[in-house]
């Protein structure tokens, strides 16, 4: 039977995950979009899936997919998907996801190679950042305090599904993340426009490394940059004072790894 009323339970509970404090309250959280919900039947992580009534090949075998994984899903209609929708024009299929995050611990013991973000404060970078990690095959990024929710709707479209393939640890203080690094014998870099830097391209990275990147306003806090055991910066020919955060830390990561794959 379709929903067709917005103010049906089921469909404000759905809605309420746009806020944070909901998100957290229920251990829940939002995707939009066909190829986003793929991503998340295929890794188990979906608990309900919202649809309207769809023609296309490729959401028809999405839901038959769904349906034979025994996830519940409710047909609506397009009044109500906009109701749960974060934004104006919804593909058509929203899921709501169990939030999987990983602790600080079982990321550093099982990699040897992470990114740990200080401050990120736009949706878009965060999400591009977790996509490229994601696509460079990283163990794990570690999201320091202060920066925007992982599981925000913007964060979770703009990683394109890559939410579902990496794992992450949030809300990790400076202290707890400097004091288990070092435990799981990590050396710490951290980027930085400093005379004291050395370049990218001359950094060691064949042990365990982990890279901080700070916010795109004012870069990596001064205890990050006191405690690091090196700060290193990315060599610019051109004019540009500087990179947008999430491509500076695509640059990191595939130098990083190419660094690995030959050492």
């Amino acid at each position: 039977m379709e929903i067709t009323a917005v103010n049906n339970p089921q469909v404000k509970a759905a809605a309420d995950l746009k806020q944070k404090k909901y998100r957290k309250q229920e251990q829940l959280f939002l995707a939009e979009g066909v190829r986003t919900v793929e991503e998340a039947v295929q890794c188990g992580q979906v608990k309900e899936i919202f649809y309207t009534a769809v023609e296309d090949p490729r959401t028809r075998k999405l839901l038959e997919e769904a349906l034979a994984k025994n996830i519940k899903m409710q047909c609506v209609s397009e009044a109500v998907l906009k109701k749960i929708a974060d934004t104006e024009n919804p593909q058509g299929v929203i899921a709501v996801c169990r939030i999987q995050e990983k602790t600080l611990e079982a990321i550093l013991a099982r990699g040897n190679f992470l990114l740990a973000l200080d401050r990120i404060g736009d949706p878009g970078n965060l999400g591009t950042i977790l996509r490229t990690a994601d696509a460079a095959g990283l163990e794990g990024v570690v999201l320091l305090n202060g920066c925007v929710d992982l599981y925000s709707p913007k964060v979770v479209r703009s990683t394109m599904g890559s939410i579902f393939h990496i794992d992450a640890a949030c809300g990790v203080s400076e202290e707890e993340f400097f004091k288990s690094a070092k435990d799981f014998g990590y050396e710490i870099f951290v980027t930085a426009l400093d005379a004291k830097a050395e370049s990218l391209y001359d950094a060691d990275f064949s042990g365990r490394t982990a890279v901080i990147m700070g916010s795109e306003a004012h870069g990596a806090s001064e205890n990050l940059l006191a405690k690091a055991d090196k700060k290193i910066y990315i060599p610019m020919r051109g004019r540009a004072e500087s990179l947008n955060v999430s491509v500076a830390a695509g640059v990191v990561i595939f130098e990083a790894v190419k660094n690995k794959a030959g050492a």
